[in-house]
């Protein structure tokens, strides 16, 4: 009975926290934009190809359009400016999902006994992990094109902002 306890309750986590993201404006996401600055490691993108992301990124699916006026980020139009920008926001969305879904694992300690808590926590940090990496390892990449392919410069840039909200300012 308690292992189905454990599924409902992170199914029911899972679906709620996803729930409350997707109805964040993107004016709320954008004051959030500092949370989700580039860390060092970050920004020359070896840590993402030490992790091999790339490679296996495509297997995840978007859950996008789990709820009603979601976005599925394959249908956003990255060629176009506004397309990227919907992108940047939609990452800085599931990323925050992510990181708000792991927080109840040490709830689990409470709900369960010795083993079947570490296994809940666990789960709870490993399914979440992944799925944040893929965020950010998108945002380096999105966050360059924006940079470059700005509609107020005249001219391609080499320089990349490290924060995210100076390409939201350009959105709204």
């Amino acid at each position: 009975m308690i292992i189905l306890l454990n599924i409902f309750a992170w199914v029911s986590i899972h679906f709620v926290i996803s729930f409350l993201t997707s109805r964040l404006t993107n004016k709320r996401l954008q004051r959030l934009s500092p949370l989700f600055h580039p860390l060092e490691m970050e920004a020359g993108g070896g840590i993402f190809e030490f992790l091999k992301i790339k490679k296996w990124k495509e297997y995840i699916p978007d859950a996008g359009r789990w709820f009603r006026g979601g976005v599925n980020k394959n249908e956003i139009g990255l060629t176009s400016h506004q397309g990227r920008i919907t992108f940047l926001y939609e990452l800085t969305r599931a990323e925050l999902s992510h990181w708000l879904q792991m927080i109840p694992a040490p709830f689990f300690f409470i709900l369960n006994n010795g083993v079947e808590s570490w296994i809940m926590f666990l789960y709870g940090i490993l399914f979440n992990l992944p799925l944040i990496l893929v965020q950010r390892y998108n945002r380096m990449r999105i966050v360059k094109i924006i940079a470059q392919y700005s509609p107020s410069k005249s001219r391609p840039s080499r320089n990349l902002s490290p924060h995210i909200s100076n390409h939201f300012t350009n959105s709204e």
